[in-house]
């Protein structure tokens, strides 16, 4: 603990500087608490893989794959839709469940969401194995009352077919609302606010082939540059890759980079077990205040391929961290020595199952991720340097089937949508929730009552000796 030395005629400054002092040492590690409830009370469908974005009045706009309860989401759902609700901080919903398709006999892969500066919705989503979808809301033309309106009534632009492969589309928004797309089998495109054309689908890499569940696989910088991450893949050997493009036509700036450094061999093992191989998968990408990125992806080398899906497989696997500076490469187009732009090397955090990454305040990280007991939590500083993974409720997803194999969508103030099946039974289905996660109060993430309790103990001492 520090000294602070007073002198009697301090004055106030003094019980400044004591409570600074105490303020400063004397904390404790934050507590992770997880409330949360019901935003669709209706559970007839089975309800996956939520996305959210928070509009300039603090509402939330989620969208989710939906289809037939009981349905295996991940192969089987020929009947998916697109779901979207719109509900207020408080969890008044707004606008209820609107079906944002129509396809009865596709599978949905997934839907992401933005909200532009003019608070319009921007929806992406794709069937499997067919072309890309997108779509502009306007939620001011709804009643906002919680009844669900029909599509056309809120429809701002309506939906843009792009054809090509788009195998889980996500993407961002620039300041003037264009469109940026990164789909997991590695193609790019970009639209304007209007949904037309700006760059035509891409493919600027060789090497995705394969999706490995992403949630974030692209960010954009302050200089309208994209960072997109994908992983590679020969046979049961997985890596993860970076690449950077001009935002303003998709020109390469960085080349496709193997990010993974911690590589034990290249021993591919079987389907039942990777080997040593690095076998990477559930990969996120973010940009900080400073356009440095960080990454976050699991392994799953030395352990069975179809843990991650299975009920019955033991639990295995690490998730990783790694941080990036691309102001480093000469960004000529040619891969970049990953020796050079990693500013923090791979960073093994744990035990995981199924994760989403997302940026916080002061460039931290904040990573939820499922284990079979439930959902958990882990903060990384910008330094790389992370707080105990701390498990936030053993009632938020049980992972005993695919429609709660996705632990949470967070928005930009650590308000989280998250599938939930109220029973064993998963026929009944599956609603979304909205919860919240209570980190604790303190500049380092920690409680700061002992602290004001030290304060106002030194503080009577110290008019006590005053007093003499």
């Amino acid at each position: 603990m520090s000294i602070t030395t007073f002198k009697r005629s301090s004055g106030s400054l003094m019980l400044a500087a004591f409570a600074a002092a105490a303020l400063t040492t004397w904390t404790v590690p934050a507590s992770a608490e997880l409330s949360f409830s019901d935003i669709s009370a209706d559970t007839a469908f089975a309800r996956d893989r939520p996305q959210v974005a928070k509009d300039s009045d603090g509402n939330y706009h989620i969208v989710y794959r939906m289809g037939t309860a009981g349905d295996n989401i991940n192969s089987s759902m020929t009947g998916s839709n697109v779901g979207y609700m719109m509900v207020a901080q408080n969890g008044d919903v707004l606008i209820d469940e609107v079906k944002l398709t129509t396809d009865g006999t596709q599978n949905i892969n997934s839907a992401d969401v933005e909200v532009g500066s003019d608070d319009k919705v921007y929806v992406s989503f794709s069937f499997r194995g067919t072309n890309m979808s997108l779509i502009k809301l306007d939620p001011s033309l709804a009643p906002q009352d919680g009844t669900a309106p029909a599509l056309g009534t809120i429809t701002d632009v309506a939906e843009v077919v792009v054809t090509g492969s788009f195998d889980h589309p996500f993407i961002e928004l620039d300041d003037t609302d264009n469109v940026y797309i990164w789909s997991h089998d590695g193609t790019f495109a970009k639209y304007d606010s209007a949904l037309a054309s700006v760059v035509a689908p891409t493919s600027p890499f060789t090497g995705p082939n394969n999706n490995g569940h992403s949630t974030s696989p692209i960010a954009l910088d302050s200089d309208g540059n994209v960072h997109v991450v994908f992983q590679d893949c020969d046979a049961n050997l997985c890596t993860v890759s970076y690449g950077m493009l001009d935002g303003a036509d998709g020109t390469v700036l960085i080349d496709q980079t193997n990010v993974i450094t911690d590589v034990l061999s290249t021993d591919q093992g079987s389907q039942t077990d990777v080997g040593d191989a690095p076998h990477a998968a559930h990969y996120n990408i973010m940009v900080d205040s400073k356009d440095k990125v960080s990454l976050v992806w699991v392994d799953k080398r030395n352990t069975p391929i179809w843990d991650d899906y299975c009920t019955v497989c033991a639990s295995g696997g690490t998730l990783y961290f790694a941080k990036l500076d691309p102001s480093l490469d000469d960004q000529d187009g040619s891969a970049a020595d990953m020796t050079v732009i990693k500013t923090v090397d791979d960073v093994a955090l744990g035990p995981y199952k199924y994760v989403q990454a997302y940026m916080g305040k002061n460039d931290s990280v904040n990573i939820f991720f499922g284990q079979r007991g439930g959902m958990s939590h882990i903060r990384v500083s910008g330094s790389g340097k992370a707080t105990p993974a701390v498990l936030l409720s053993t009632n938020a997803v049980g992972f005993t089937s695919w429609n709660k194999h996705y632990p949470a969508a967070m928005a930009n103030d650590g308000r989280l949508f998250w599938p939930m099946v109220d029973n064993a039974d998963d026929a009944a289905g599956s609603k979304i929730v909205m919860g919240k996660v209570s980190l604790g109060g303190g500049g380092g993430g920690g409680s700061t009552a002992p602290a004001l309790l030290l304060l106002v103990m030194g503080a009577a001492a110290l008019r006590r000796r005053m007093a003499h």
